[in-house]
């Protein structure tokens, strides 16, 4: 008979049974969720990280191993700390090199130490020219450690992340034609202390090859903050690109790489395709109903000349007594602009009094319709802005050609839309060029600048310019099937323009080159008009309160007709955001340039007298500012 003694101990060997059952299974199962990275957490043995560092294979997109990615990047960058703190000397691995220095923070010199991703970080001179990949850190650094400690350890590592998921981001993840130059991260750490918005940066220099033509070099360092398991940053880094090598300076401490990332991706490419063919089609329409309204209706019509249309002519006639305040006018240069042509502008001869009479209106009918087209063309100002809605037009029809109709396989008719693209592409930077010089001897310049058959030089230089270019560039045969390439080398985008690499020389001449000129030339321009405008609008005006609105507005109208939009492609090299915004607002252009550029330079009038009239005088800046003086007439016109 069993006892009541007995079973308890017999239930009690039952119980540690199942329990080291329980341990020996999890001892099995260790090795299969070692990349959950709760395993190994906190052990930098050999034996660990050896089994760590197996999940830089794993841990793939298509991989059916179980990650934590947070975990895992956190036992890495653990790990810098554990070299400062437990270990002095060197790690050397097949996945990690890495070494652990004291420094004195009263050097008087920089530190330069090697990163050869198959050796040991060690020291290294200055002029030492050998290890192509380096890192300096500056004497400035050490120097602001002063006060917390005569001596510090640096850490310096190289890793190598293999091909997985670690390290490389969200964005990383999603896009494979993106990736960590050679799947290489380089460490620095000092321990506890942190580092950030250093007063002069330190330097990483990554050798490489030459990138293809659609991918470029990012300077990035990871970002724990930035996600839900981190992402590569770029703030507060700087990234200096050469053929062969890319320096990076940042102002802080910790995991660095260098991107390799494609200009533009198939994805992107179509995105911007169709940002492109929207906002063009828009301004075509606008730069269309422009050039109509411009030839037909002319809407640089002066207000004055509006008012004086409609108001009842007065003239003297004998009168028994004169009246000496008889036609006094607190303006008399302009009532006189604002009578209709015949009326009396100053007061009455003694002996004769103002009666009114009727006169004949222009505000509607065809007297309005033939007075706007004679005014068009005696007017050079509303003909240039023509020409380049013109020139704008045209480039946006060759644009949905070229890229519309895809690849062609006819050489001489993709030569043919590749030149005609390019010749309506530099009449378009030659007219905003041209909108500019009209702007300064308007603004600028203002007296002495009568040019015979003005608008006819112009057009010679507007159209005649680009033309010879074309020609040029055409007999070297330049023209030719272009491809967008992602990192597969495939293509995203295909259409007629300079022939892929044979012609790189001509395109950066005959269009960055010939760009910057214009832009720098529009951009001298425009600043100065700006500097009119808000100087002497204000000494004219006195004391003003609050900012000056019509000249911020004004100077907006103006931007449109100078191409300010195009200035946005400097800034594309920054990253892909800069090339979205350049795509928005550089194909709504023609919108700007069009009804949308006169009302919102409609304010100016007040400042910017008559931009370009013709037979009257201009007003200059403002209504008191050139009063009682000689003024010229328009520049092309000798009135």
């Amino acid at each position: 008979m069993v006892t009541p003694g007995a079973l308890r101990v017999l239930f009690l060997l039952l119980l540690l049974l199942w329990a080291s059952g329980m341990e020996n299974s999890e001892i099995l199962e260790q090795p299969r969720n070692v990349c959950l990275g709760l395993i190994n957490e906190g052990n930098y043995e050999s034996f660990y990280l050896e089994n760590t560092a197996g999940c830089f294979t794993k841990c793939r997109q298509s991989g059916n191993e179980p990650c934590d990615l947070k975990n895992l990047q956190r036992y890495w960058l653990k790990y810098e700390f554990h070299l400062v703190e437990n270990q002095m000397g060197i790690v050397n691995t097949s996945f990690l090199k890495a070494v652990v220095q004291s420094v004195s923070t009263n050097i008087s010199e920089d530190l330069f130490f090697s990163l050869t991703p198959s050796q040991v970080p060690r020291p290294v001179t200055e002029k030492e020219h050998e290890p192509p990949d380096r890192v300096r850190l500056p004497r400035s650094l050490f120097e602001s450690l002063q006060d917390s400690s005569s001596v510090v350890r640096l850490a310096i590592t190289l890793l190598d992340i293999g091909p997985g998921n670690l390290f490389k981001g969200p964005e990383l993840s999603l896009e494979d034609s993106s990736s960590v130059l050679n799947n290489r991260v380089v460490g620095l750490s000092l321990g506890n202390i942190s580092v950030s918005r250093l007063a002069e940066p330190l330097e990483i220099t990554f050798s490489h090859q030459r990138p293809p033509s659609n991918m470029t070099f990012s300077c990035v360092f990871w970002d724990v903050t930035k996600g839900s398991t981190g992402d590569w940053s770029s703030t507060g880094c700087s990234t200096e690109l050469s053929a062969k090598r890319t320096v990076c300076r940042c102002d802080h401490l910790t995991f660095f790489a260098l991107l390799l990332r494609p200009i533009l991706d198939r994805a992107t490419v179509q995105a911007l395709v169709r940002i492109s063919q929207a906002g063009c089609g828009a301004s075509m329409i606008f730069l269309a109903f422009t050039v109509v309204l411009y030839a037909a209706l002319s809407p640089q019509q002066p207000h004055s000349l509006r008012l004086r249309a409609s108001r009842e002519c007065e003239r003297c006639h004998p009168c028994p007594q004169p009246s000496p305040r008889l036609g006094h006018s607190p303006h008399p240069q302009q009532a006189e602009h604002d009578l209709p042509a015949g009326c009396a502008a100053g007061p009455c001869e003694p002996g004769l009094e103002r009666q009114k009479e009727s006169s004949p209106t222009l505000e509607g009918g065809p007297w309005r319709l033939r007075f706007y087209r004679q005014r068009f063309k005696s007017e050079d100002a509303p003909k240039v802005h023509v020409a380049l809605s013109i020139s704008l037009f045209l480039l946006n029809l060759a644009f949905f050609i070229n890229v519309g109709h895809g690849r062609e396989r006819s050489d001489a008719t993709c030569w043919a839309r590749g030149a005609i693209f390019h010749y309506f592409l530099l009449c378009t930077f030659t007219w905003m060029g041209l909108e500019a010089f009209h702007l300064y001897l308007l603004v600028i310049k203002v007296f002495n600048t009568y040019f015979g058959h003005y608008f006819l030089k112009l057009s010679l230089v507007g159209w005649g310019l680009p033309a010879l270019i074309v020609i040029g560039t055409g007999s070297a045969n330049s023209y030719g099937h272009y491809a967008i390439r992602d990192k597969k080398n495939m293509a995203t985008l295909e259409l007629c323009w300079f022939r892929e690499k044979t012609a790189v020389s001509a395109l950066y001449v005959t269009v960055h080159g010939y760009f910057l000129i214009t832009c720098l030339f529009s951009a001298v321009v425009l600043g100065l008009v700006a500097w009119k405008i808000f100087t002497l609008s204000t000494a004219t005006a006195g004391k003003e309160q609050g900012p000056n609105w019509k000249g911020v507005l004004t100077v907006l109208g103006l931007s449109s007709l100078v191409g300010v939009t195009w200035w946005l492609a400097i800034l594309t090299p920054l990253g892909r955001s800069t090339i979205y915004v350049f795509a928005l607002f550089n194909s709504l252009q023609g919108e700007a340039s069009g009804p949308g550029r006169w009302r919102v330079a409609s304010p100016a009038r007040g400042a910017l007298g008559t931009w370009g009239g013709g037979r009257r005088r201009e007003t200059g800046f403002h209504s008191g500012w050139l009063k009682s003086r000689a003024l010229p007439r328009t520049p092309g016109r000798a009135g």
